[in-house]
């Protein structure tokens, strides 16, 4: 067994404190920001790079998506003498356990004949929503977001709470022509271009069997989920993004709060930003 230190005690490392195989025993945790010294992420206490390096591990792990970034902690960590293996989690980006985990539910709401139609709030450049829109090909998929960036009266809710360090604007490069060109089965997306949940005028009525909740904030999310949830049919899910979020802790606050009010377990889902499930109750004459 290899004894591997973590470098980065961020998102990315707390995820991968948790795919870590039985290969490796993980010492500790490596961080430049003497703020998280002394500290622990995911029960694993954290230090500076150069105190990691005393308890001799076997390699490092770069704990981080960026090539650049990634590059510049390889240098540091070799300044300081260390000789061993470097892994970097590149391959993370293509095994992508949030999109494998919304196609086994895909799969399984087909064959289940769960009925409703699908949706996504927070598409930005529609990523995530081409995928759906792929593993739902017969479905129509109802596409929510501003495409204009993070609304100012969400943000300032972000800013009074401390719950992100988001600014109004974010994630503005985006336009719903350009999304529309990304989906395998355009023909089967309906856009619903606003501030969430204004946008959601004219759905009530609407059933869903998949919704995939990507909002970052905790205004959005906390509105959404009601409004979603109380639309599924049973068996029905939400795949809420953020959850588990280092970066955005409103989504996280919004997710236990709702919980918490419906008697409800959010199933954590191992992705790089800590997404979640939450299941309609499925009809005990189904079963």
């Amino acid at each position: 067994m290899k004894t591997v230190v973590l470098f980065g005690a961020g998102q990315v490392g707390a995820m991968l404190s948790r795919l870590m195989g039985t290969a490796y025993r993980i010492s500790c945790f490596a961080d430049n920001y003497e703020g998280k010294w002394g500290t622990t992420l995911a029960g694993i206490p954290v230090v500076s790079p150069r105190e990691s390096l005393l308890c001799d591990p076997d390699c490092v792990c770069l704990c981080v998506l960026d090539a650049e970034r990634a590059g510049e902690m390889e240098e540091q960590v070799r300044a300081l003498g260390f000789k061993g293996e470097i892994l970097r989690p590149d391959a993370l980006k293509t095994f992508d356990a949030r999109a494998a985990t919304m196609r086994l539910l895909a799969e399984q709401i087909r064959e289940e004949n769960i009925p409703g139609d699908v949706a996504e709030l927070g598409v930005f450049r529609g990523d995530f929503a081409a995928l759906i829109n792929a593993a739902f090909s017969d479905r129509t998929i109802h596409l929510f977001d501003t495409f204009e960036g993070f609304p100012a009266r969400d943000v300032e809710i972000e800013q009074a709470q401390g719950l992100s360090r988001a600014k109004t604007g974010d994630f503005k490069d985006t336009a719903m022509e350009t999304v529309e060109k990304r989906l395998p089965y355009r023909e089967r997306a309906v856009f619903h271009k606003g501030y969430f949940p204004d946008s959601f005028d004219g759905c009530t009525e609407m059933t869903f069997a998949f919704v995939s909740v990507d909002a970052d904030l905790y205004a959005p999310t906390a509105a959404a989920l009601p409004r979603f949830f109380d639309r599924l049919s049973p068996g029905g899910v939400l795949l809420v993004h953020d959850v588990n979020s280092t970066q955005f802790s409103g989504a996280g606050k919004a997710v236990r709060e709702f919980c918490k009010e419906r008697g409800l377990l959010p199933m954590p889902v191992c992705d790089l930003h800590g997404s979640a499930v939450l299941r309609k109750a499925w009809r005990a004459s189904d079963c």
